[in-house]
């Protein structure tokens, strides 16, 4: 940035960017000059001062639960911020279209109330909120927008006191966007009949709030994606204008949504500059024509879109949309005496996201978690992010507005006076640096100081924030593209004023006229208050006199001419000294007006004299705002007329060029000479090409008067939540100043004792020492004061957070339990610690007392019983009132997965019940289970132990006990029909005489219920452990659904059981099956390379490879030489050169990687025993190919040596050889 320093002269301030300034930019930029009127007040409509609830809220409730008091504190006196919008309302408590009846609506409503009233952050409570609800809580089954409207009434008038009722209801949140999802297809007809049925509800629900005269507003219909001109504005009359149609009778206020960037659905653009200027002028233009006045609007969210970024949190992100804010803001304050509210989409922590984002904040946060504040998974704190510097750019601004003027429609200027202030705010839309240069015109005060505040965020970079103040007066300033700046300069006394400009918009009765080239396109304009100080009789004569449209106009006027108009200039003062105001209607005026239109070179002279003087003695500027929409190569510069006199159309306007929508459709406003305007106006535009539309033009002008000051009398400040405050965090406070329209509304503060707290020139008290002070606010004039009563409390402002800080994963058995609990509290509070199962079955509950402050407790907590080895439990901290329950909570912190530590089980690969805790050394039966039909005991216990930690007691005193394991916990094919499994375990009896046992059993229950006989066992000795092994065939049943049970069938008998084991024994088929056939090994070994494999060979055994099971071997090389493995004659089995007459099955799994074919060799044979060899040749493809022989034995034993196997592959120089083999197998044939 660069300032100039410069000199304020007596009469006028002359602010022009010196050569020092410009510098290396002075070739590059040229300047651009603001003119700012310290003496003239400025109204829009009839709007002057900055209602700052209109413009910087927060999209958010302040009441919302993920807010605590240290939060709305912050957002309140840091920020300067209100509050905007929530999601709920009476839809969305529905949920159904069966809508509570109004006498249910009562009772409820009351609860409603005062569960309210019971919310911790209730006393910031704010009524200026929007509540809206979701389509799908609106558009359900059966919905009815007659009955639903009138629940909704119901529910606005019973479930909020009128201290409490929200000021604004949208029934709906971006609804027509979502009509697919309703109709399910995107076919336009019963989309479009979906959309009116929704705007049916809107004016249904609008109906029943002005029944019943509710004060809140209801606002619609929220829309996603303004595009108007599409499809030549068929989206303009299919939504924005049918819903004006349908609903607009009964709608307070229309609301819609602008972003730069897209929104739910349309064209990535930029709204923000003249589109948005464009869509807002024809909402209004159209509710004119229709209803004679201009609804209010509502910018229910506005802001920008960003893309290309992750869900990481970084400023750079944050950043992006601060641009749209600033840039969409000043067009809403240009509109503010036509505007219900706007809030800007900046949320407040949304904990739903981050929760489900690893702690990276949503994007359109004000708040993120503080990485350094996450405990155990629980945020403990927030920082703000880059939103927060849009509201601390315009904390501080307020007062009423003054005049100011400029000429170029990229940079947006407001200025504002509050007292000994001044506050202008500059906006560049432009995406080069703007040098502006500021004209103080005719103002004797020289200021001593101002405050710079920057907010400039170059594309792709973080915000770049600042906030000085300096002495010296700078001159000139250069604006970086997109830059925002805020001046506030201070003088020596209160500004002053003595004149008043009133900025009035007049509309059309003509809208959206087709363009057809070289066809003048007519927009009329009616009772339009033109400055008209000191009336002349061509003034008199402008609108009674008609013209000759042929006759040819000159800027000047002939002798005799001047001559004339004189001479009846002289008559017309005779009439109105004789009329007065009534001369209109007299004789002579008539006379006057009859000749002036019959003579031709009367009527020619009075056309001159129009050209040169205009109708009145105006000398400012109006502007004609023009919105058009057309293709990016039609004409944007049409020929226009005001009352026949041609005025310049510029090529240029605010904003970007639009050249990345389809169409251009913006607002170019056009500076008109204000004395060429009359009470009633012509306005003639001509194109010299077809197609597109002029949607509307708004004639915007000024007036001036004299200033008409208005004495405050009266002055009051609003209340604070709390009547104290704590010691340590500054607030905020607002004075109201009456009358409401009073000249000067500025208060000077002032504090009664500033040892205990001071306050400062905007109101904010920053407390110093704990004690009893009054703040006061009095009128500028001193003739009315008012104070406030505060307490400073010994107490600092602290967030209301607990937190577990221990691990408690993989905890020890036991019965106490010792948790370190991080906490923060503004007052002395318990903090309970309570444990209970997953379920949520409470089980113990500790607590202690601490103070206030920060600081970590140990809460131990004593259990009835231990904790069960390998179970998971809840654990709960919460922050509670002294002596106070769960309801008295303000924090908590719940953890649902704290286990008990499961004592390590060494897993029996060979034991089939490996994995299901076959020793009980987790300390618990699971997942063993009683039988269904058992009657006694069963239970794991220490003493139980044959070997390891735990055993399982088994007693019959009550009756037969049977323990199993769910069959459903098995995989299918775990017991095999055909196998033979052995089954062992260890057994002692404990207690009981003679002999006493019971039996296993498999069962299985795929198909009905199924088992195999009863294997009996049994004792007769006592106190001794034996060994129980019993083996059995499983039938040839489903392979799903089986388990094992062992039954204890004697009564009156306690056992201990330990080591139960199912081993496979069933005879492995397979040949190979000692010499690694499979290469389950995980290594290539006993195999070997064949003999043949050259240096490029690689023989690797990989899951990669494998066609079944964990592993397989991959063979590579070169493919110049024949290569594979082989099972040396002192590794490979004899059994196929036995000579025993019998057949064997040879098989095994391949597939080649090279993209092509693989050919190879699967050979036995011996050596000097060539003639009785066994081999096959094979191919295979690119998928797992199945290669299997039958073969004789033959006889080895008279050969002098032993036979090897080889499997290879031949070589392939051409693509090489890559080729994964499994399952090598050799089965004897019955």
């Amino acid at each position: 940035m660069k300032f100039v320093a410069g000199v304020f002269k007596q009469k006028l301030l002359s602010l022009a960017i010196s050569a020092s300034f410009i510098g290396f930019s002075q070739y590059a930029l040229a300047s651009t000059d603001v003119k700012i009127n310290l003496t003239k007040q400025k109204f829009i409509g009839d709007v002057s001062e900055l209602d700052r609830q209109k413009f910087f809220n927060l999209h958010a409730s302040p009441t919302a639960s993920e807010f605590s008091e240290q939060d709305i504190l912050f957002f309140k006196n840091e920020l300067n911020a209100g509050f905007g919008r929530a999601f709920w309302g009476p839809l969305s408590t529905a949920k159904t279209s069966d809508y509570p009846t109004t006498e249910q609506a009562i009772a409820n409503g009351a609860t409603s109330i005062t569960n309210a009233k019971n919310n911790p952050l209730a006393h910031h409570h704010d009524q200026r909120i929007i509540m809206t609800e979701h389509p799908y809580n609106v558009i359900v089954d059966g919905n009815d927008p007659v009955a639903g409207a009138r629940w909704a009434a119901d529910y606005f008038q019973h479930y909020y006191t009128d201290e409490t009722r929200p000021l604004f209801y949208e029934p709906m949140n971006e609804p027509f966007v979502h009509s697919k999802d309703f109709v399910g297809t995107w076919d336009e007809a019963p989309n479009a009949e979906m959309r009116r049925h929704m705007a049916t509800w809107f004016a249904e629900i609008g109906k029943a709030f002005d029944q019943r005269g509710l004060e809140t507003q209801v606002v619609g219909y929220s829309a996603a994606w303004p595009s108007l001109e599409l499809w030549d504005f068929a989206h303009w009359n299919s939504r924005q204008k049918m819903f004006m149609d349908v609903a607009g009778e009964y709608m307070d206020a229309f609301s819609f949504h602008l972003y730069d960037g897209v929104n739910v659905t349309g064209q990535s653009n930029e709204r923000s500059g003249s589109n948005a200027e464009a869509i807002i002028d024809l909402i209004e233009t159209y509710s004119y024509i229709k209803w004679g006045e201009v609804k209010p609007h509502a910018i229910t969210e506005y802001g920008g879109i960003i893309d290309g970024y992750g869900v990481e949190y970084s400023a750079e992100k944050s950043s992006q949309e601060l641009r749209s804010y600033n840039h969409l803001l000043f067009s809403f304050l240009e509109k503010e005496d036509r505007l219900l509210t706007s809030i800007p989409f900046i949320t407040g922590i949304a904990k739903w996201y981050y929760q489900a984002n690893n702690f990276h904040p949503y994007s359109a946060t004000v708040l993120r978690p503080d990485p350094a504040k996450i405990v155990n998974g629980k945020v403990l704190d927030y920082l703000p992010t880059e939103k927060a510097k849009f509201f601390h750019l315009w904390a501080d601004v307020k007062g009423h507005r003054i005049d100011v003027a400029e000429q170029d429609p990229d940079l947006a200027v407001q200025a504002f006076v509050y007292g000994n202030k001044l506050f202008v705010a500059l906006n560049n839309y432009d995406n080069a640096n703007k040098a502006v240069n500021l004209d103080f015109v005719e103002y004797a005060q020289t200021p001593s100081q101002v405050r710079i505040k920057r907010l400039n965020v170059p594309f792709a970079e973080a915000a770049q924030y600042s906030d000085e103040t300096s002495s010296d007066i700078f001159t000139a300033i250069e604006l970086a593209a997109h830059e925002t700046v805020v001046l506030e300069y201070s003088y020596q006394t209160d500004i002053m004023h003595t004149a008043q400009v009133h900025q009035a918009s007049y509309y059309a009765n003509e809208y959206m006229q087709e363009i057809v080239a070289n066809q003048p396109l007519t927009f009329n304009f009616s009772q339009v208050d033109v400055q008209q100080d000191n009336l002349s009789f061509a003034d008199a004569l402008a609108d009674h006199v008609t013209f000759d449209k042929e006759m040819p106009v000159k800027k000047s006027l002939s002798r005799s001419q001047k001559f004339m108009i004189k001479r009846f200039e002289r008559l017309f003062n005779i009439v109105k000294r004789r009329y007065a105001g009534n001369y209109q209607n007299s004789f002579l005026f008539k006379v006057l007006v009859k000749f002036f239109n019959e003579k031709a070179y009367l009527n020619q002279a009075l056309q001159n004299y129009y050209a040169v003087n205009g109708y009145n003695d105006a000398t400012g500027q109006a502007t004609l705002r023009m919105s058009i929409g057309r293709k990016h190569d039609k004409s944007k510069q049409p020929v226009v007329k005001v009352n026949g006199h041609l005025v310049d159309v510029p090529n240029n306007w605010k904003g970007y060029d639009q050249a990345a929508r389809d169409d251009f459709f913006g607002t170019i406003e056009i500076p008109v000479a204000a004395k060429y305007l009359k009470v009633h106006n012509q306005v003639d535009v001509t194109f010299s090409d077809s197609e597109g539309h002029v949607s509307s033009i708004v004639l915007v002008n000024q007036t001036e008067e004299v200033f008409e000051h208005v004495p405050a009398t009266d002055v009051s400040i609003e209340a604070l939540a709390n009547s104290s405050i704590n010691k340590d965090k500054p607030v905020r406070l607002h004075a109201n100043v009456l009358p409401a329209n009073a000249s000067y509304k500025n208060v000077l503060w002032s504090s009664s004792d500033p040892s205990i707290a001071t306050v400062n020139e905007h109101g904010v008290v920053t407390p110093i020492n704990p004690g009893f002070v009054a703040i006061t606010a009095t009128t500028a004039n001193g003739v009315a004061s008012s104070s406030l009563d505060l307490q400073v409390l010994d107490r600092e402002t602290l967030r209301n957070t607990v937190a577990i800080t221990d691990s408690l994963q993989d905890l020890a058995v036991n019965d106490s339990y010792s948790f370190n609990v991080q906490y923060s509290t503004d007052t002395d509070r318990d903090i309970a610690v309570e444990i209970s199962t997953a379920s949520g079955q409470w089980i113990a509950t500790a607590k202690t007392t601490v103070a206030a402050g920060e600081g970590v407790a140990t809460v131990v907590v004593n259990l009835p019983d231990e904790l069960e080895a390998g179970a998971t439990y809840q654990v709960l901290a919460s922050l509670r009132a002294v002596g106070g329950n769960w309801q008295t909570g303000v924090d908590g912190h719940r953890i649902t997965d704290m286990t008990i530590e499961q004592p390590e089980v060494i897993v029996d690969e060979n034991n089939l019940l490996g994995e299901f805790n076959p020793q009980f050394e987790t300390g618990s039966m699971f997942p063993w289970e009683h039988a269904w039909d058992a009657v006694g005991n069963a239970y794991t216990d220490a003493n139980a132990a044959k070997d390891g930690d735990y055993g399982l007691v088994v007693d019959t005193t009550a009756g037969k006990v049977g323990v199993t394991i769910a069959p459903s916990l098995f995989a299918d094919g775990h017991f095999v029909a055909g196998k033979e499994y052995k089954l062992s375990f260890d057994l002692k009896r404990i207690q009981g005489s003679g002999w006493g046992g019971g039996f296993s059993q498999y069962i299985n229950t795929a198909d009905g219920w199924k088992a195999t006989p009863q294997a009996w066992f049994g004792l007769t000795n006592q106190n001794a452990w034996t060994s129980i092994e019993q083996t059995v065939v499983i039938p040839e049943w489903q392979e799903t659904a089986t388990t094992i049970q062992l039954n204890f069938q004697t009564l009156g008998q306690v056992w201990h059981v330990d080591n139960i084991k199912i081993e496979d024994i069933t005879p492995d088929p397979n040949v190979l099956s000692t010499v690694n056939a499979n290469f389950e090994s995980g290594e290539i070994a006993p195999w070997v390379p064949y003999w043949e494999n050259n240096a490029t060979t690689v023989l690797t055994v990989s899951n990669a490879a494998a066609k079944d099971g964990q592993f397989g071997l991959n063979i590579q090389a070169d493919g110049n030489k024949n290569t594979g493995v082989t099972l040396a004659p002192d590794v490979f089995p004899q059994d196929l050169g036995l000579n025993q007459g019998k057949q064997y099955k040879i098989s095994f799994e391949g597939r080649s990687n090279t993209g092509g074919k693989a050919q190879g060799w699967i050979r036995a044979v011996a050596q000097g025993g060539w003639s009785s060899r066994i081999e096959t040749w094979f191919e295979l493809g690119t998928e797992w190919t199945h290669v299997e022989i039958i073969r004789s034995d033959v006889d080895w034993t008279v050969l002098a040596n032993p036979a090897r196997l080889d499997l290879y592959l031949l070589n392939n120089a051409g693509l090489g050889i890559d080729v994964d083999i499994d399952n090598v197998h050799i089965e004897e044939i019955e």
